[in-house]
């Protein structure tokens, strides 16, 4: 198919490429002086590249996200936005209703949601291995600086407020795979705040407590300070525990009278970037919902609001639903 690209940044260059590899055809607008991958031809406006193409995806800083793909609906495109979906929760709706209204797909990219890890969890929960499900704990945290070190990651979008940044958005992930986990979430309790010497102005560490629709509570807890990669899940269920830790690629399920038992969560990241691409298009021909449709990523930025409200009100929030 034809493809837009919005946005040539580490995200947008990676789609760029994958889309390549897929046997698509690509076309990318940036306004910046930033190169386009090889064989990536390039538009000289954003109205140009949607008109041009049949699927639009929007990896452009956080801040424009609706806006381009409001765009992109509104012309009839089929649209993929790089996670978030948007940065406030009107945005985010405003997304959703184009795309009903336009009769089109759209779709979140989330990754985590392919890894071996993620899926591991929802297998054990889809067939009651762990039992009820009551508590779970979701983790992320590493030094921004080192995201990306041949950049500054002071001008990066994740350090500037204008342009959607800060540490919630960012993990937004764990928000995500613990709504597909384990259901609806009902309240919440934030803390959010800029707690290092990093030079941005956005909160660089966020914690939070949840209470799902089930009855379950959740923890979550995200950063850019840590100096060491951490990624975790922790889910406790009436009858096992299983643990899941990105560095060791395992999930460990432990039970009462029993040895642990480990699933191997070993994957190559990149393939979940690619296998994100394989399932929209493959959704697009089978007339079904990408695997993360708009309204999932809208469950995720409401999540993300009220951990950003309940800190700044200095209470806990009730999450609006449809």
């Amino acid at each position: 198919m034809n493809v837009a690209v919005l946005g040539l940044g580490s995200a947008g260059s990676r789609h760029a490429r994958n889309l390549l590899v897929l046997g698509h055809d690509v076309v990318a607008f940036d306004p910046g002086s930033v190169a386009s991958p090889e064989n990536v031809a390039r538009a000289g406006s954003l109205e140009s590249a949607i008109e041009s193409t049949e699927v639009v995806i929007v990896a452009s800083p956080n801040s424009l996200h609706a806006a381009q793909a409001v765009a992109a609906l509104e012309a009839g495109r089929h649209v993929l936005v790089e996670k978030p979906l948007a940065t406030t929760v009107g945005d985010a709706e405003r997304i959703v209703e184009a795309a009903a209204l336009a009769q089109v797909t759209c779709g979140v990219a989330m990754n985590l949601r392919f890894h071996a890890g993620v899926l591991g969890l929802r297998n054990l929960l889809g067939t009651n291995a762990l039992g009820t499900p009551m508590l779970a704990q979701a983790s992320f945290g590493y030094d921004l600086r080192r995201w990306h070190p041949a950049s500054d990651y002071r001008q990066s979008y994740s350090a500037r407020a204008e342009l959607g940044g800060g540490i919630v958005f960012d993990a937004i992930h764990e928000l995500d795979y613990l709504l597909w986990l384990l259901g609806p979430i009902l309240s919440v309790a934030g803390e959010a705040g800029h707690v290092s010497e990093l030079g941005v102005d956005v909160e660089d560490t966020a914690v939070a407590t949840v209470r799902f629709a089930s009855g379950a509570l959740g923890t979550i807890d995200v950063n850019f300070v840590e100096p060491a990669y951490r990624r975790t899940c922790l889910i406790v269920g009436s009858r096992a525990v299983a643990r899941w830790d990105w560095r060791s690629s395992s999930i460990t399920v432990s039970r009462e009278g029993a040895d642990d038992s480990v699933i191997d969560t070993r994957c190559d990241v990149s393939e979940t970037y690619r296998a994100e691409l394989v399932d929209f298009f493959a959704a697009l021909n089978a007339g079904r919902p990408p695997a993360t449709p708009a309204d999932d990523g809208l469950a995720a930025v409401r999540l993300a609001d009220g951990i950003k409200r309940s800190a700044a009100l200095g209470r806990r929030v009730m999450l609006d639903r449809d």
